[in-house]
């Protein structure tokens, strides 16, 4: 399966594809410069597959985990990429989830004041949503994704296969985004989640989920408007793992949490019932006034107010400017 994104600086194909990574040569051109970025963890499972296929490459990897989207270690793999005399046509390779996805297109969106990447997403998670769309960045203490920038991907190759490696836990964690995804466009993958065995065709509702992403982000770039969409259950999602330093829950589960705080009360229910299927959590001590603290911070807020996304029926998101106070 085949998509093209089009965006303002380049147009980029995301290929999905079964043992893609088994057949790298059949995508990437071998002879050129890559620097592949990768956690600890993702670069033991598949850096082999790239390695073996890239005439010239070198790995850089970094402890697996969200505290590594950081100032910390943008910086040193900025040094280590410029004491190996990066070049302006060395392409970044970032293998792994959303943390690595982030981390290495924004070290890609600023080193040499902008060189290639590709994202090859190896999580739920960063294969339907995180890879596409061109939003990189790291954390501070305060606030998620609070410093970064919009620069898109050259490629975006998927291969549902290495899902077979992802322990439960995190499969989940991408459910979450793709039971976002039906909540706002989709009643029908909706419907799918509750009532089917998509793992067993997991390919598929990948790219279900992208075509409804790349709808979104064709339309607006940038997040000015309909975009915004995609940020449902994200604005008390970032605060809850935020308040918790980034260590109680993975984003998709905060971003579970952060749905039903954002749904009417008559379908609050059954996604209550959707989350619990994939163990995804439904309630949480923190009080609201807590996570507001953090919600001030969202790197959405304006001065007059925020932008959230509410649906009040499934498959039929709208977004409403609301005063903190009113939150």
């Amino acid at each position: 399966m085949k998509l093209t994104i089009k965006s303002s600086r380049r147009e980029y194909d995301i290929y999905i594809k079964d043992h893609l990574l088994d057949n790298i040569e059949n995508y990437l051109d071998v002879s050129k410069n890559y620097i592949i970025i990768s956690d600890d963890n993702v670069s033991k499972l598949f850096v082999n597959k790239l390695s073996n296929k890239l005439s010239n490459n070198y790995l850089i990897d970094f402890p697996e985990g969200e505290s590594s989207k950081s100032f910390f270690q943008y910086e040193r793999i900025a040094n280590i990429l410029l004491k190996k005399e990066v070049k302006k046509d060395s392409i970044i390779i970032a293998l792994g989830g959303g943390v690595t996805g982030d981390l290495a297109g924004f070290l890609a969106s600023t080193i040499l004041r902008g060189i290639e990447y590709i994202q090859i997403p190896t999580t739920l998670l960063s294969q339907i949503d995180s890879s596409i769309g061109g939003k990189v960045g790291i954390n501070t203490e305060s606030a998620k994704n609070c410093i970064g920038s919009i620069y898109p991907p050259s490629l975006v190759l998927i291969d549902p296969k290495v899902l077979d490696t992802l322990p439960e836990k995190h499969f989940n964690n991408g459910v979450a985004e793709m039971i976002k995804y039906g909540m706002i466009k989709s009643k029908s993958l909706f419907e799918d989640l509750k009532n089917l065995d998509i793992k067993s065709n997991i390919g598929y509702y990948i790219y279900q989920s992208l075509l409804i992403k790349q709808e979104l982000v064709e339309k607006d770039e940038f997040d000015e408007r309909d975009r915004r969409l995609l940020n449902f259950g994200h604005t008390f999602g970032h605060a809850y793992e935020a308040f918790y330093k980034y260590e109680k829950y993975l984003h998709g589960e905060a971003v579970g949490l952060g749905m039903l705080f954002m749904v009417d009360k008559e379908i609050e229910s059954e996604l209550k019932v959707v989350l619990s299927k994939y163990n995804l959590p439904s309630e949480d001590t923190v009080t609201k006034e807590e996570l507001l603290q953090y919600v001030k911070l969202d790197k959405k807020a304006k001065n007059n107010g925020i932008y959230v996304v509410m649906v009040d029926k499934i498959g039929e998101a709208y977004i409403i400017k609301k005063q903190i106070e009113e939150l």
